[in-house]
């Protein structure tokens, strides 16, 4: 079940969301049930469509992440492990075996059937009586469409560091990023365009530095959208679902580049009569949004538990 998260915008529907399933009846206290494994034996993962694969000329060190929705539709919220581990048969435990049978890799995508906390922190059930660290899952949530928002615009949730595409109400794609750390840099909150893009850039920063603390050739694929803050691919790395930037969105770059194209395909709306030799936009306004957003406030935990 994909959840819609309200917060300061109007809710406008449900994307991709099914009813209550017996799974949401999982608490602290009642960690198991078998209304609910017998739900997970009927209803595992489907097998998604992924739109991009690796290209170790193109990508380097990053791997996709990126799924297609189409006509799919979850019964259940999707997740990705960011992080190798081993699920226990309960929320809190230390893994008491760690061996093979009990081992998820990471990337590896999977359905989150209930979260509870345990101390505070987040524990996911990602299988009957198989429990992960909050930590360690990447959890995908579909936002309320922000309002005067329409056709194709970008999600970037920072809380769990997931990326969806939509058009109006529809979740089309979606992907792993790294957003700004805390000791790093900001990205901020909110509701931007995009209003600049180039292939292949040069970045030296941050740009608050004096000196450069890096710099780096041949960023691809870069689309601005909140001043010097933009989307780019992120060949040097693949720890994709953490924070680690000094405030712009790191991607996989396969997983940009598709992202790139689904831009360019309205290009006839923002980029005027030669949308390929632009940096700047024609028309940004009528470029596609970016809505950045937290999905752990008080108000996004409040609408998903009634969602």
């Amino acid at each position: 079940m994909f959840a819609v998260i309200g917060g300061p915008f109007v809710m406008t529907g449900r994307a991709l969301a099914a009813d209550a399933q017996p799974c949401d009846a999982i608490t602290l206290d009642h960690a198991h049930s078998d209304e609910c494994d017998a739900d997970i034996a009927a209803n595992p993962l489907p097998k998604l469509v992924e739109p991009t694969a690796y290209n170790p000329k193109m990508d380097g060190y990053s791997k996709p992440r990126s799924v297609l929705f189409a006509d799919t539709s979850l019964r259940y919220r999707l997740g990705w492990m960011i992080h190798d581990w081993y699920f226990t048969d309960a929320p809190g435990k230390i893994p008491q075996t760690m061996d093979k049978d009990h081992f998820i890799a990471k990337s590896t995508k999977v359905y989150v059937y209930a979260t509870v906390k345990v101390n505070g922190l987040d524990w996911n059930m990602v299988g009957p009586d198989r429990w992960v660290p909050g930590e360690y899952v990447a959890v995908l949530n579909v936002p309320a469409r922000p309002a005067n928002v329409s056709g194709r615009w970008i999600a970037l949730d920072l809380s769990e560091q997931t990326l969806i595409a939509m058009v109006d109400d529809k979740p089309v794609f979606a992907t792993l990023i790294s957003a700004a750390w805390g000791g790093f840099g900001v990205t901020r909150e909110g509701l931007f365009h995009i209003y600049a893009r180039t292939k292949d850039m040069t970045f030296r920063g941050p740009p608050w530095a004096k000196v450069p603390e890096y710099i780096i050739p041949h960023v691809p694929w870069v689309m601005f959208f909140d001043g010097n803050i933009g989307l780019h691919g992120a060949y040097w790395h693949n720890y994709f679902g953490y924070e680690r930037t000094h405030g712009c969105v790191n991607i996989p770059v396969s997983d940009e580049k598709w992202l790139w194209d689904w831009v360019s395909e309205v290009s006839d709306q923002w980029g005027g009569t030669a949308p390929d030799s632009l940096f700047f936009f024609a028309h940004p306004e009528k470029a596609p949004w970016v809505y950045v957003y937290k999905s752990n406030t008080a108000e996004g935990h409040q609408a998903q538990a009634g969602a």
